[in-house]
């Protein structure tokens, strides 16, 4: 499996194409609103000029809603295997905010000064958007491999809690304690979505021979909003001493932005079409950045063999030529592929045997670097062809030389 941090400028030549259609990730939040809440606000209400929405406590008992999230997993981002290439997309931070301190204030009672505590102020710790990842599965010669863009997740939001003591004055009278009871937004799941692989597919070839293009859609995930999360405003009710009311204490409203985060587009891809007939007995076709040479077996090997044929070598002279236009710095694949007959394992086999002679041929034969070439077998997973049928067998039994440039 290959990891790579999701920076257009920095992504790997294999995945460039493929993840260029990607649009930028960012977070919107809403802009801060201004809290009017006036100190002569009816008690144990918000700011009426806004309404509030409601918000939800899903504390647990000893939890602490002031520690930090800890991260989020997102599984299809770790799974491990060799027929994929991750791009991780960066997260994004959202920053700690501070709740304003509600002073203390000092009150005469009996001759006597009294401080009443207020509320130092409260952070609301930072949160971090798992911006999740964008999978490339890997896909034999001729096909456009499945892209994946895994979910997102905006992490839960919380206001702590915050408390105004209990204050004791001097003649006995207690003023209650208000508390404001911690508040959570729930956290939000972005879902990711997927488009498959494609391959041509020379069973719908049109007269003439002629293998029309595919294209793979493209693949875009879409923006969830959290909503706003507010903790109400409290009032400390004042008590009557000496003939007059003391004590009140207006706590202010805390609020946490509603965030929208998601979007995230990937431009869909085409093979180009191909003349069956363009070549002696190799086709070809093109993507943006590969371009991939599929010989018959049978021209290259003997029946159940993985010799290179002495005649096939032209055959081979002219790939290797037709390689060596594209550039010096080109990564090849080569990929074996069988028909139905015998076993799954002597087919997976044969087919790996093969795909490491044309390697070997390559280097021998036409200089190409062994550190360039990857070779694959995929038996009989990947027909393009009915292996019902003597022709569809031999359409079948195939080696695609893959050329990818890294410009």
């Amino acid at each position: 499996m290959k990891y790579t941090t999701f920076q257009m400028a920095a992504v790997p030549a294999l995945l460039a194409v493929t993840l260029a259609g990607c649009g930028p990730q960012e977070a919107e939040f809403d802009p801060p609103a201004t809290d009017e809440s006036s100190s002569e606000a009816p008690e144990g209400t918000g700011d009426p000029a806004e309404p509030e929405e409601p918000s939800s406590s899903n504390e647990e008992p000893g939890d602490d809603p002031t520690a930090s999230a800890e991260p989020v997993e997102i599984p299809e981002c770790l799974e491990d295997g060799d027929d994929r290439t991750i791009a991780m997309l960066d997260d994004v931070v959202i920053p700690a905010e501070t709740i304003a301190a509600t002073p203390s204030e000092t009150i005469e009672v009996g001759g006597k000064t009294v401080e009443l505590p207020g509320i130092p102020e409260t952070e609301i710790p930072e949160r971090v958007i798992e911006a999740g990842c964008v999978i490339v599965y890997d896909a034999p010669g001729g096909c456009l491999g499945a892209i994946e863009i895994s979910r997102a997740v905006i992490p839960e939001a919380v206001i702590p809690e915050r408390v105004l003591p209990a204050v004791t004055l001097p003649d006995g009278t207690v003023i209650e304690e208000e508390v404001l009871p911690a508040v959570t937004r729930d956290a939000v799941v972005v879902p990711g979505d997927r488009t498959e692989e494609v391959c041509q597919n020379t069973d719908e070839a049109s007269e003439g021979g002629y293998v029309s293009h595919v294209y793979r859609d493209a693949v875009s995930r879409s923006s969830r909003h959290q909503r706003v999360l507010i903790q109400s405003e409290r009032v400390r009710h004042p008590v009557w001493v000496d003939g007059e009311l003391v004590g009140r204490t207006i706590v202010s409203r805390a609020r946490v932005d509603s965030t929208r985060y998601g979007d995230l587009f990937i431009d869909g891809a085409s093979l180009h079409g191909f003349w069956l007939d363009d070549a002696e007995n190799t086709e070809v076709a093109e993507d943006e950045n590969q371009t991939f040479f599929t010989t018959p077996s049978d021209v290259l090997f003997a029946v159940d063999e993985a010799t290179i044929d002495p005649a096939a070598e032209s055959e081979l002279e002219t790939i290797a030529a037709a390689i060596a236009t594209l550039g010096d710095d080109v990564q090849v694949l080569v990929d074996g592929h069988t028909d139905n007959v015998r076993s799954a394992e002597h087919n997976q086999r044969l087919s790996e045997e093969r795909a490491e002679a044309v390697a070997a041929w390559l280097t021998d034969n036409a200089g190409i670097d062994a550190g360039s070439i990857t070779t694959r077998g995929f038996g009989f997973d990947y027909p393009r062809a009915d292996n019902s049928t003597e022709e569809g067998r031999a359409d079948n039994r195939r080696v695609v030389i893959t050329a990818i440039t890294q410009g």
